[in-house]
């Protein structure tokens, strides 16, 4: 990583910032948190990790404070007071989740992945989305619920794995959105300028993800909650009309009782427990059923006579009327009679409630019910509600009167507890916080929560009233946090989880984009700089065939001029001594033209990867003893002390490609002489024998100007001297080293140099060889007789080659026929029988190719062999002339030689034909 800062100040700010930066932002998160506390975004997890790919372990400190100051006030408050140290270590192991999970994604990132924003592969964007984006923030999110499900008591366990999972999810996208975000940030204020590209486009994309990712997220909770109201609003009327239905149940349990009192005008004590047991049996709900006998206040000592009689004078009539014109509703009979005991003799018409009930004129048509009272025989005391029905004299039919035609009332007892809770077994009632109230009572008689808890929000709070037997409750319902927890639970990790997936899938996408800006930026900058070497070299190399040209002229002229100057000095002299030594002359001005030429064709046949080595057997001490004879003669003409070293003292016979090593000794060993004016010139060679064969070191030193130091790494290019004072001094082409130094690769050798300018140069050339065979090597014989029986034809234009082809052939007795061009020499070939065509390829009106693919549509080589007799000598030019039809190659300039083996070779054919 190689991220630094401006200063020491701002390095110092920026740790300080980012560890304020976590715990700000976790508390701005929770003050904005949806209602179900779903934080779909935790920033906090992209500053640790870009806080430990900084500092690593450095910043693992500012990390865990920040955690525990964040998790502490957010779950305790401000208080100071610690009331468990479970609290303290709750809020520990949560900070060390955060610490853990930050060091292994800034690690990965530290000596692996590293920046984000300056990716060194496509791979390495990958691994950042799929390992520090995702899959490290499993460690955060599973100590973390841990640490709550351990040593919280209010975590509710059963959401646990969603829990834990929408911890990761929104670390995930913290890490995947925000981490560039910051990275780019840091860059602007405290590092020193990195090569973040296109910084409009990833703070754009950041901006956009964040804030896609909140509004679907808060969209989807307000869908969520909507779809909560819609339930609960239909669970409220649900609830009320069960509670309605259970309440009718309740009334028809008292007017059966007051129906079957009804039928019998005379019913005992143990008939009316028979009926008030089958009802109570029957409903549940009916805590106590009893009988109440109205009478009126004179008829009081009769009623009181009659339980004396029933209860052993134990019940006594109590509960004095209101008023002096009240009848008295006197219970008589009750049912369970042991836990009702003390409600025997008592008169009802002494409670104004009851008083209300009974005089109300709807009871002669259903029961009445009193508000809801408290059950003194119950403990604790719990809530319940009377219902009276009338019974009426069982010979009056018309009932016109209610105080004259009622006897007395069934009465129940009705149990609401018991009753509301049958009722919430039929409904979703755990899903919201109920409570009934009795009236425009504040305090509920009836709730399935503690209701001392804070109020509820407006939007999740619903009430109705419930009417019955003269009596008004008020329902309220309220949905549970659980509730909206658990459908925002499951619809959030669903959504977050499709968002995760696309956040992903665009943070690559924009660092992929990123990353390709990078590297074409840095590709166009590397074949700037190529080109701009390109472009020096290739105006170097301009200047180097420049002076190579002006070098090729002067070697090119100078034995041209010698050809040239003797062959004009031979027509003025008529001595024949005086002529042979202008000849010769001559003959060494033409073979070093020769030379010239072969060198430039052996660096194009380099250049073009055409040069090959052939391998043949030579013996190494012939031609070490040719090189001193060649050489020895050439260093005493300068006045030089030549030396040949050598640990050959008999035949060495080696497999190699002679004339190449040959080659490369001569340009070597020409060199030294030429560019040394005193002194000596010295030829090493050490042969050294292994298993399975021989190395063989040659060493070329001389005494002359030598080579400075910065030169010598050049002196190899071809077409490259010392410098332009040495090709004016002492001629060259400069390609005898460039030439030596490929032979030598190509040959699986070495060849190196040692120099000091002023002192001399040491070049060292090493090849292997393998054993060679010995063989004897004799001049080519002729059989001239059998030659001087052939009829060719000669195709050629020049009028010097033709002269010299005509001296050759004549020199052997040859008949021959010469044409100027291929025209010609078809039409002659089709008037006269030939044994052989020798056939220039460059000629005027038809040239040789042309003419030779005519040929072979008549002739094939069998029965008109046809010679190329060429310039084009190189591998590519043989390849075509074989492949038009030529049967064989002879080059220029024409050796008398090799004419005089090819002829004597189609001689040796004619013959068999002849002889077949």
């Amino acid at each position: 990583m190689h991220i630094q800062f401006r200063s020491s100040l701002h390095h110092v700010l920026a740790y300080i910032g980012l560890a304020l930066s976590y715990f700000g932002f976790g508390k701005l998160f929770t003050l904005i948190a949806f209602e179900d506390q779903v934080l779909p975004i935790w920033l906090p997890a992209g500053i640790a990790l870009v806080g430990c790919f900084l500092w690593g372990w450095r910043f693992a400190p500012a990390i865990f404070f920040a955690s525990v100051l964040f998790n502490w006030t957010t779950y305790f408050g401000l208080q100071t007071h610690i009331n468990h140290y479970s609290d303290i270590v709750q809020v520990t192991v949560i900070a060390s989740g955060a610490v853990i999970q930050g060091l292994v994604g800034g690690y990965l990132m530290r000596l692996w992945l590293g920046d984000p924003l300056l990716m060194r592969s496509r791979k390495n964007i990958a691994y950042y989305v799929l390992l520090v984006g995702i899959l490290a923030n499993v460690t955060s999110a599973n100590i973390g619920m841990l640490a709550l499900s351990l040593f919280n008591p209010q975590y509710a366990f059963s959401q646990h794995w969603q829990n834990v999972i929408a911890w990761w999810l929104g670390d995930s996208l913290g890490i995947l959105i925000f981490t560039p975000l910051l990275l780019m940030l840091l860059n602007i204020t405290v590092f020193k300028p990195r090569g973040y590209q296109h910084k409009r486009i990833m703070l754009a994309t950041c901006a956009i993800l964040f804030l896609s990712v909140t509004a679907t997220t808060y969209l989807s909770n307000q869908a969520n909650l909507k779809a909560a109201q819609r339930e609960a609003q239909r669970e409220v009327d649900i609830i009320e009309n069960v509670v309605l239905r259970h309440v009718n149940l309740s009334m028809l349990a008292v007017q059966g009782v007051a129906a079957k009192l009804q039928s019998q005008p005379q019913f005992s004590q143990d008939k009316f427990m028979q009926i008030a047991q089958q009802q109570r049996e029957r409903y549940p709900f009916l805590f106590a059923v009893s009988w109440g006998q109205r009478i009126t206040q004179s008829d009081a000592h009769t009623l009181q006579a009659e339980l004396d009689a029933l209860y052993r004078k134990e019940v006594l009539l109590h509960g004095p009327p209101l008023n002096s014109s009240d009848p008295m509703v006197v219970v008589k009979y009750v049912s369970p009679q042991a836990e009702n005991f003390a409600s025997l003799g008592f008169n009802i018409y002494s409670r104004a409630n009851r008083k209300a009930a009974l005089e109300d004129p709807e009871i002669i048509l259903q029961p009445r019910a009193t508000n809801v009272v408290k059950l003194v025989q119950t403990q604790p005391a719990k809530p319940a509600y009377v219902l009276f029905s009338p019974v009426f004299h069982q010979n009056d039919t018309t009932q016109q009167t209610l105080n004259a035609d009622i006897v007395g009332y069934a009465i129940g007892v009705v149990q609401t507890d018991v009753l509301l809770t049958s009722v919430l077994k039929m409904t979703l009632a755990n899903n919201y916080d109920l409570a009934f109230y009795d009236g425009n009572s504040e305090t509920p008689f009836f709730s399935n929560y503690d209701t001392a808890k804070k109020p509820y929000h407006a939007d999740t709070h619903y009430s109705t009233q419930i009417r019955f037997a003269g009596q008004t409750w008020r329902l309220t319902l309220a949905i549970k946090d659980s509730y909206i927890s658990h459908l925002n639970h499951q619809q959030t990790i669903w959504l977050l989880t499709l968002q995760l997936c696309i956040c992903a899938l665009i943070s690559f996408i924009v660092l992929l984009y990123n990353y390709q800006n990078i590297a074409l930026n840095h590709l166009v900058a590397e074949r700037t700089e190529s080109l701009n070497v390109a472009l020096l070299d290739a105006q170097q190399a301009n200047q180097a065939k420049s002076r190579f040209l002006a070098n090729m002229s002067h070697e090119i002229r100078t034995p041209l001029n010698a050809v040239i100057g003797f062959a004009s000095l031979t027509q003025t002299s008529h001595s024949i001594d005086v002529i042979k030594k202008y000849i010769e002359h001559i003959n060494m001005s033409a073979k070093t033209l020769l030379g010239l030429v072969n060198d430039i064709l052996d660096i194009t046949k380099i250049e073009s990867n055409k040069l090959h080595i052939e391998q043949h057997d030579f013996d190494l001490q012939k031609l070490l003893a040719h090189m001193n004879n060649l050489f020895s003669a050439n260093a005493k003409e300068k006045g030089l002390s030549w030396r040949l070293y050598s640990n050959v003292d008999h035949a060495v016979w080696l497999k190699g490609d002679e004339l190449r090593i040959e080659q490369v000794l001569i340009n070597l060993c020409s060199n030294a002489i030429k560019f040394t004016q005193h002194g000596q010139v010295s030829l090493h060679c050490e042969v050294i024998e292994s298993d399975a064969d021989y190395r063989v070191q040659f060493s070329v030193s001389d005494t002359g100007i030598g080579i400075d130091t910065g030169q010598i790494e050049h002196i190899f290019s071809p077409f490259v001297q010392a410098d332009d004072s040495t090709s004016r001094r002492f001629g060259g082409t400069g390609l005898g080293l460039a030439i030596s130094k490929e032979l030598s690769d190509k040959m699986g050798g070495s060849l190196y140099v040692e120099s000091q300018v002023d002192v001399g140069s040491h070049f060292h050339f090493a090849i292997r060889c393998p054993f060679g065979e010995a063989t004897s090597v004799s001049r080519p014989q002729f059989d001239e007789t059998q030659i001087a029986k052939l009829h060719v034809l000669v195709a050629e234009d020049n009028p010097v080659n033709q002269i010299v082809i005509k001296s050759m052939l004549d020199s052997f007795g040859v008949t021959y026929e010469l044409v100027a061009n291929g025209q010609q020499a078809i039409a002659t070939v089709q008037q006269g029988k030939f044994d052989l065509v020798l056939m220039d390829c460059q000629m005027p009106i038809l040239d040789g190719y042309q003419a030779t693919s005519t040929l072979r549509q008549q002739y094939d080589q069998k029965a008109l062999p046809i010679v190329a007799l060429t310039a084009d000598v190189m591998p590519e030019d043989k390849a075509y002339a074989l492949a038009i039809g030529f049967n064989s190659h002879l080059a220029k300039p024409l050796d008398r030689d090799k004419l005089g083996a090819c002829l004597a070779h189609y001689a040796q054919i004619c013959s068999k034909n002849s002889s077949a």
